[in-house]
């Protein structure tokens, strides 16, 4: 019998994309490292790598951002998990916070942490 992959999205922070470029997220998850271990020896895939909007968004009443996170949870990852870059000096970020709750309300399993 064929091992099922597990699906795999990645949420990050939109700020972050200025200095980050992603591959070291990438990088673990391609080698199984980190966060990512739990995943060695099985079937992975990422399908998606997404950001927040912004700081300044407005999460709750921006309709387009709502959008994309319906979409995520609509492609049915087996886990989401959420970038380091999405804490500011240890301290989770309140928009991500809010993302992750939507999201686990779908019933999708959220892991704080990448690379």
């Amino acid at each position: 019998m064929e091992k099922l992959n597990k699906r795999i999205a990645v949420l990050t922070c939109l700020e972050a994309t200025k200095v980050c470029s992603g591959a070291a997220c990438f990088r673990a998850f391609n080698q199984r490292k980190s966060a990512f271990e739990r995943y060695k020896g099985e079937g992975a895939e990422l399908i998606a790598f997404f950001h927040c909007n912004g700081c300044h968004c407005d999460y709750a009443h921006d309709s387009e951002y709502l959008e994309k996170i319906q979409y995520i949870c609509s492609c049915k990852p087996d886990a989401v998990h959420v970038g380091k870059c999405t804490q500011i000096k240890g301290v989770e970020c309140k928009i991500i916070t809010q993302i992750i709750k939507t999201i686990e309300a779908e019933g999708i399993l959220v892991i704080r942490g990448t690379h």
